[in-house]
């Protein structure tokens, strides 16, 4: 290849390669644009409006870039799954390092899901949205969150086996409660049982409650054994 032709391929190698990054740069600020609406005005906010003055580009490029609004948000939703990109995977490895799993292993469990539920802003609006209305990719995180119980659930069975306790029922009210009081705490600033989940010895207090109520959960089972 000659001096002249070599030139050209690198010219068409440059605007090739800053066209790409323009447009990666412009999915990146409607992505999260999607996020800070949501954060600061609720889904109800999601509106092309909001989102194109948010990341400050023509709104025709979210047509170009996704199609639509719909798909756009439904990008930011994938992205975003918390659940399956922090929590799963976390949980996943406490239940293949335990030897037999059981009481640690579940408060450890429930202790990662506070964590991560109280550090994330964006999973926080999510989880609020998804008790607010009906959108088919928030009942498929919904179902994702439900086949990782599948999963411990399996792990825990013979230990209540013929007793009358429902850990599946147990946990579901320690997950809402947790859900619930995070969202409580951080929406309004409030206490909750004189409890102040936006301080640190709130926090504990909670944590320290989980534990205490899977250890309680245990011992009534060995009890009706």
């Amino acid at each position: 290849m000659n001096k002249e032709s070599q030139e050209k391929v690198t010219k068409a190698r440059k605007v090739t390669d800053g066209a790409i990054r323009n447009k990666a740069r412009t999915k990146r600020k409607l992505l999260d644009a999607v996020g800070e609406v949501l954060r600061t005005k609720g889904y109800t906010g999601l509106t092309i409006r909001n989102i194109i003055e948010t990341a400050g580009v023509d709104r025709r490029l979210i047509y170009l870039y996704f199609g639509g609004v719909d798909q756009l948000i439904e990008t930011y939703l994938n992205e975003k799954d918390y659940w399956m990109s922090q929590i799963s995977p976390k949980t996943q490895a406490i239940m293949e390092a335990a030897d037999n799993f059981g009481q640690n292993e579940i408060t450890a469990i429930l202790h990662t899901m506070f964590d991560e539920v109280f550090q994330s802003a964006d999973l926080q609006k999510i989880l609020n949205w998804e008790i607010s209305e009906f959108q088919p990719r928030l009942r498929e995180l919904a179902d994702n969150r439900e086949e990782l119980g599948k999963h411990l659930f399996k792990l825990t069975d013979a230990n209540f086996a013929k007793t009358d306790i429902n850990l599946r029922a147990m946990m579901a009210v320690q997950i809402a409660g947790i859900y619930y009081l995070i969202l409580h705490a951080l929406s309004n600033g409030s206490t909750f049982c004189e409890i102040d989940l936006n301080a640190p010895k709130g926090r504990k207090a909670i944590k320290t409650a989980l534990s205490k109520m899977m250890e309680l959960i245990y011992k009534e089972a060995e009890s009706q054994k």
